[in-house]
């Protein structure tokens, strides 16, 4: 697939690796600083390291939706002509996700539907994995995608 892209280039069972991209404390809090959310079990270390769940500050699950979110924008929505994120379901968090951890996502078709006005929703149902192959976060991620006929592409 190229830059130009269109709805109706997506097919289903057509499957997207991403590349990887590195958590760090830095990302964690510059999310604490634009969400304000300060549960200590992503900003303190002695409490994070003595809960029975994980083994240090994690990162936010939402924060893990947004990389993943970037991660599929590189692969899907910025090769296509004109796309757009068009919503997260089933969002479900696996694992912990530690600064350090290097995630990847795969991405598969699962339905494409034309839409009204020259656009055409894809389906993708995601599963990001950290550097050791463990399954963090699974989603079904929808994409805006404009069609062939689209008026802002025959411009």
């Amino acid at each position: 697939m190229g830059t130009e892209t269109t709805f109706e280039e997506f097919e289903v069972g057509q499957r997207f690796e991403t590349g990887g991209r590195t958590a760090t404390e830095a990302d964690i809090r510059m999310f604490v600083g634009a969400t304000g959310s300060t549960d200590r079990i992503h900003v303190d270390h002695d409490y994070a390291e003595a809960h029975p769940l994980v083994d240090g500050v994690v990162c936010h699950g939402t924060l893990t939706l947004a990389i993943t979110d970037g991660l599929l924008a590189d692969e899907i929505a910025q090769e296509a002509a004109l796309a757009m994120n068009y919503g997260h379901d089933g969002v479900r968090y696996l694992g912990p996700v530690y600064p350090g951890d290097t995630l990847t996502a795969t991405a598969e078709v699962t339905e494409t539907r034309e839409k009204e006005g020259g656009w055409g929703v894809v389906v993708t149902d995601v599963e990001v994995t950290n550097g050791d192959g463990e399954t963090v976060l699974v989603e079904t991620h929808r994409f805006l995608v404009a069609t062939a006929d689209h008026p802002a592409l025959s411009a």
